[in-house]
Parts: structure tokens; sequence; C-alpha cells
């Protein structure tokens, strides 16, 4: 049954995928997402059904349009895996949370129902980490049009969920708002709003901090924003293991590029797609990393 599930959520990823490609082709046009057919972006053919069939497309028409044979970058088919990849991850996870399985959903209720309602929360935070990465490589720049409603919605739901955690004595939801499980008490234990203000104010000041002090040379006011989303997402201390994740990473992968020469030390290097990374690597495998972490220490 988990395995049908899983499969389910990796399909309806790719689809998602495939909408979040049209997403950031169209936002410089100003065109919606929403409305007409998919087109080849160098002839503009409009697509048949099966060469929009996610990430399968791709290899069948082995990377060339079937009209120009133009070759087509390999954004649309990575995009399309990914974001099926990290749903069906998501759906791992949200059934790794102790005492949580599919039995739980037989019968609807106020918990199951909210629940539910997370779930969706934590595949549209997928769809606009994935969106503001994919566009911050291709233009440098943050994908606002899809980050600030994010983080409006977001607001709102976070508030919401502390309000019901309050007022009910809800026997599984209060696991969601700990991705790191127990271990998240090593840090502390922290309150739901508190955990809230402090995720938003330190990993947003933070990052601004760097944005101001280095006058944007390291990091940019969106990525401000993206910190910001992280901590609103995340709370305390999920979102500094986040950022400690996309330091890390940003630091390492810098690194690898200019001993290949690809960079310099005064290039810029997108950071949303490390924040992405660490981010997610939190929200689906934080108690694992966080359990690692530990295991090494006390060897």
């Amino acid at each position: 049954m988990e395995i049908c599930v899983f499969a389910t959520l990796f399909i309806f990823g790719t689809i998602i995928g495939s909408f979040l490609n049209v997403v950031v082709d169209r936002t410089d046009t100003k065109e919606s997402p929403f409305k007409g057919r998919s087109l080849c972006p160098y002839c503009h053919k409009t697509l048949t059904w099966w060469e929009m069939v996610p990430v399968l497309n791709y290899f069948y028409l082995k990377g060339r349009c079937s009209s120009c044979h133009h070759k087509l970058s390999l954004q649309y088919p990575l995009v399309e895996f990914f974001t099926g990849l990290f749903f069906a991850l998501a759906g791992w996870r949200f059934l790794r949370l102790p005492l949580i399985n599919l039995h739980l959903f037989t019968a609807l209720n106020l918990e199951t129902m909210l629940l539910i309602i997370n779930f969706i929360f934590w595949l549209y935070w997928i769809f606009v980490f994935i969106a503001i990465s994919v566009y911050d490589l291709k233009k440098y720049l943050i994908l606002s049009e899809v980050l600030f409603p994010a983080m409006m919605l977001s607001f709102i739901w976070r508030i919401v969920l502390g309000i019901l955690l309050k007022a009910h004595d809800f026997i599984f939801l209060p696991q969601i708002t700990h991705v790191l499980g127990s271990q998240s008490y090593v840090f502390g234990n922290y309150p739901y709003f508190l955990s809230l203000v402090l995720g938003i104010v330190i990993s947003a000041g933070l990052i601004s901090l760097l944005a101001y002090f280095t006058k944007e040379r390291a990091m940019g006011w969106g990525d401000a924003f993206v910190a910001l989303f992280i901590g609103l997402i995340l709370g305390w201390p999920e979102s500094l293991m986040a950022l400690i994740i996309a330091f890390l990473s940003g630091g390492a992968i810098s690194l690898v590029l200019m001993l290949f020469k690809k960079k310099t030390i005064k290039s810029y290097l997108p950071f949303a797609p490390f924040l992405t990374l660490g981010a997610l690597s939190i929200l689906l495998f934080g108690d694992i990393i966080m359990k690692g972490y530990l295991s090494i220490l006390l060897i």
C-alpha cells in the first residue's frame, strides 16, 4: 500500500514539476502559466499530449524538439524528476513520523484533516523551493512572484496551526512541528510560537547582516527573504541546521568550482539552491541527520 502511495506521489510530482517549468519560463514574459498550451521554446510549436509526458517525453524525443529538432534544456526532465522524487520522499517522511500510518486516515476527524492539510503544505513548500532555485540558477534572481505569496500563506497556516495546537490535545499533530524528532531537544525545548519567532528573526537576521556588511557580494537581500521563509516553515532550531547545511554545501561546491577553474573567488554563485538543499534536507531527513551527527560525537 505504501509503495502505491509513493508511486502516486512521484507521478503527481513530475506533473507538478512540468507545471513548475512553465512557471519559471513564463515569469519574465508576464504570461500566465495557467493559460495557453505549452510551446517549444525555440520554434513555438504547440506541443501534443504525448510530448508533454513528464520525464519520459525528453528521452523519447532524444532531447530535441520534434519539429525544429533544436536541443532541449536538461532543465525540463531534471526539474520534473526531482519534484517527483521530493514529493515521494515527503510521503515517506510523513509516514515515518511516530505512530502515524495509513490506517489513521480511514476515519476523518479534525486532527486527520489538519495532518492532511499540513502534508499538502509540505508539497507546496517543495514546489516553492524548487521554483526559486531553478530561477536563481537561470537569472541570479529570487522568484518573488512565487516566494512572497508562499510566505503569506505559510504564515497564516503556521499561526492557525499554533492556535489549534494550544486549544486541543492532539495526539499526532504535535509531531509535525518537530521535524528533528526527539533530537530537537538537544538545542533546548522551545514552545511553538517562540520557535516560530526565533526561526524567522535569526534566520532572516543572519543572512540580512551578511548582505548588508558585504554589500550583497556574499549574499543578496533575496536570499534573506528565502532564509525568512525557511525560519517560518521550520522554526527554531530546525532553521539553524538548514542554514548550516546551506553554508557547508555552498562552500564545498564553490571550492570544487574554483579547483576546476569554473569560478573564481570573486565569482557570484546563486545561494537559493543551497538554502533549498538545507531546508529540504531538514524537512525530510532532519531526525536522521541529527541522530547521525550525535552518534559521531559519541564515538
